[in-house]
């Protein structure tokens, strides 16, 4: 029985890339994105409401924070599908996050989701060389959960973690993945998929 991964490598799809998030990505389309609730549901925004200035607000004070932020486009066609991050950067244990939102319906896909992960892992890992992610996934949310054992994540336990910004704690799941495990998997799809991702 072929899997659901192989059926979404079949699918005609453009390859995404990822460009350092600028004033100049700002558009209705990106406002709309960070203020749709099933876009939004598991993010640490969560149902906060934001605004032009929120957004050219965080797009300039990022870099102050140590966050590196991306627009995520389609590599064909320059195409503004979504954004990622890769924040709480801890230079001491080599750990990092990261985050990303996939806001065009038409590039909403696993496929998407799993280049635009592979895409923010291969910078911190292999060009800012540090060595694990850290994070929370809430348990609720089934499909990245399966989407993070898929990229060699492994589930620590349960954990309570708070959002700042929502003032609430969620029932999630702790998690990690480190380099060696990342680089397994890595290997596997760039050789059976080179047209999606590549390691070089």
């Amino acid at each position: 029985m072929e899997s659901n991964q192989n059926k979404l490598i079949k699918t005609k799809q453009q390859k995404i890339s990822l460009e350092i998030l600028s004033l100049g990505h700002i558009s209705s389309n990106y406002l709309g994105w960070v203020n749709n609730p099933v876009l939004t549901k598991y993010l640490e925004i969560g149902d906060v409401k934001l605004t032009k200035n929120d957004l050219e607000n965080y797009i300039l004070n990022s870099p102050k924070d140590g966050r590196r932020n991306y627009a995520i486009m389609t590599s064909e066609s320059k195409h503004h599908i979504g954004n990622g991050s890769i924040y709480n950067i801890n230079t001491q244990d080599n750990s990092y996050e990261i985050g990303y939102l996939l806001g065009d319906e038409n590039f909403s896909s696993g496929l998407c989701h799993s280049m635009a992960m592979f895409e923010l892992h291969k910078i911190a890992l292999l060009e800012l060389g540090l060595e694990k992610c850290c994070g929370v996934v809430h348990k609720e949310n089934v499909e990245m959960r399966l989407n993070n054992k898929f990229f060699g994540y492994k589930e620590i336990g349960p954990v309570k973690h708070y959002l700042q910004k929502t003032n609430k704690y969620f029932d999630g799941i702790k998690l990690e993945l480190h380099k060696e495990d990342w680089l397994i998997r890595a290997a596997i799809l760039s050789k059976k998929h080179p047209d999606f991702f590549q390691i070089t």
